[in-house]
């Protein structure tokens, strides 16, 4: 027997490669116990190496219990990065807005409940 073989490993025991990572991160977006499947996965490269001629993997995920939108995002040129920052930046004004308006209403959600009681 080669001596190799004592270093073989089972083709199931093979972690797959990735590229390394700026931001890898997927969380639930529903508390315990409520719902299921919903989660937010977002994926940003680590190029610091240098990974010549292509974008670095960027994924942004979003999911609801039956939904998924996958964002796309590019590096390429001047002008897509520009997009990309623009695109990110809008969304997080939206959420900003869409939070507080959750929130005034389930306030008032409160308010009718201790009204009716």
């Amino acid at each position: 027997m080669s001596y190799r073989l004592q270093y073989a490993r089972r083709p199931d025991s093979i972690t797959p490669r990735k590229p390394p990572a700026r931001v890898d991160e997927w969380a639930r977006l529903n508390r315990p116990g409520l719902y299921s499947d919903a989660f937010v996965r977002v994926f940003v490269e680590d190029t610091t190496r240098g990974r010549s001629g292509r974008d670095p993997e960027l994924v942004l995920q979003i999911a609801d219990c039956t939904n998924t939108i996958n964002l796309e995002f590019s590096l390429e040129t001047a002008q897509l990065r520009e997009n990309s920052l623009y695109k990110v930046d809008t969304l997080l004004g939206r959420l900003r807005r869409f939070r507080d308006g959750l929130a005034a209403e389930a306030q008032l959600a409160d308010e009718r409940v201790l009204d009716n009681s």
